[in-house]
C-alpha cells in the first residue's frame, strides 16, 4: 500500500528521513521507543515488547507488540528500557 516517494516541489523545505529502514531483504519502520514488555504464553516466542515505530506516533496505530526475535536490531532499545524499567517482563523472566 505504500508509494514511492516524490522529489520535493518545495525547494526551500526539508523533508523528513524516512521511516523505513531495509532489515533482512525487508521494508521495517523505525522502532522509536519501547513502553512495555509482557509475557505472552499464546505466542510461540512468549516475551513481546510494545513499541512506537517511527511515523506512526500521531496514529491510532502507534504502539504494535513485537516479538524479542525481531528485535535483534534494537538491542539498545530494549537496554535502556530494563535499565528504567527492571521490574518488567524480560528473557530472564522465562527462566
Amino acid at each position: 500500500m505504500l508509494k514511492p516517494a516524490t522529489s520535493n516541489s518545495f525547494p526551500k523545505r526539508t523533508e523528513l528521513a524516512s521511516a523505513l529502514v531495509i532489515i533482512d531483504s525487508e521494508p521495517k519502520y523505525k522502532i522509536f521507543q519501547i513502553v512495555n514488555s509482557k509475557i505472552d504464553h499464546q505466542w510461540a516466542c512468549k516475551l513481546l515488547y510494545k513499541v512506537i515505530c517511527l511515523g506512526y506516533e500521531d496514529t491510532e496505530d502507534k504502539f504494535e507488540w513485537i516479538p524479542v526475535y525481531e528485535l535483534t536490531h534494537a538491542t539498545n532499545l530494549i537496554s535502556d528500557f530494563h535499565i528504567t524499567y527492571p521490574a518488567k517482563s524480560s528473557l530472564l523472566s522465562l527462566f
